[in-house]
């Protein structure tokens, strides 16, 4: 079963672009079954990203302040619980799969999250911030952790 790997975010928003930088190590280093995906759509139109998917990683930066700048976190998409989460591409996810699978459209049934604590989500500009950076390899292996438990039957 192949697992798509939906990484989230904006180049041009500083910490925004690491799922991108995650997206990038992925395709370097292919594994079987591991589709990857860039997007920075968001709500409804994530909708599209996923069509044809019935398991589902989604990679994004967060900002939480609970946690330290770099710090990679792993859970469900059912642990956000509120309709708001702390990314600007959470916003609405859990609403919009909900409407969707409401509605009669097909979503996947399960979607885990790999996020990375991010410092600068709102400044305009490239590059990460160093400890974002240095997230990059710990989240590329969550996500492979991810993906293989999702693909197990």
């Amino acid at each position: 079963m192949e697992v798509l790997v939906l990484c989230l975010g904006n180049a041009l928003r500083r910490d925004d672009a690491v799922a991108l930088h995650v997206a990038d190590a992925l395709d370097r280093n292919p594994v079987a079954g591991i589709v990857v995906r860039r997007s920075a759509a968001a709500g409804l139109y994530l909708l599209d990203d996923m069509e044809g998917f019935d398991r589902v990683v989604v990679v994004d930066a967060v900002r939480t302040a609970a946690h330290a700048p770099g710090t990679v976190l792993a859970f469900p998409l059912d642990a956000l619980h509120a309709p708001e989460g702390p990314s600007p591409h959470a916003i609405g996810l859990p609403s919009a799969l909900a409407r969707a699978a409401a509605a009669g459209a097909p979503v996947p049934s399960r979607i885990e999250v790999v996020a990375v604590e991010a410092l600068e989500l709102d400044e305009v500009g490239e590059g990460l911030t160093p400890a974002v950076a240095a997230a990059i390899p710990a989240a590329v292996a969550a996500v492979r952790r991810a993906a293989a438990a999702l693909a197990a039957p």
